[in-house]
């Protein structure tokens, strides 16, 4: 059995594992990000200074017909 190569192919193998572990990494950490911003966004503003809930231009439509055509 020749040692040289053997060790070449761990050496390769190691990289390679090493390579999809920071690839992972790094997805997760996107991820991470991106279930945040989604959480901020559904967190919305409520409790504000000064007691309006946010979320941009919200109209009270309770009790009204709405017609959306897309």
């Amino acid at each position: 059995m020749d040692v040289t190569s053997t060790t070449a192919g761990a050496a390769v193998a190691l990289r390679q594992s090493m390579t999809q572990m920071d690839t992972g990494m790094k997805m997760l950490g996107s991820s991470a990000q991106q279930q945040g911003a989604v959480s901020a966004l559904l967190a919305g503003g409520t409790g504000g200074a000064s007691g309006t809930s946010g979320g941009g231009n919200v109209t009270e439509t309770r009790g009204q017909n709405l017609n959306i055509v897309v």
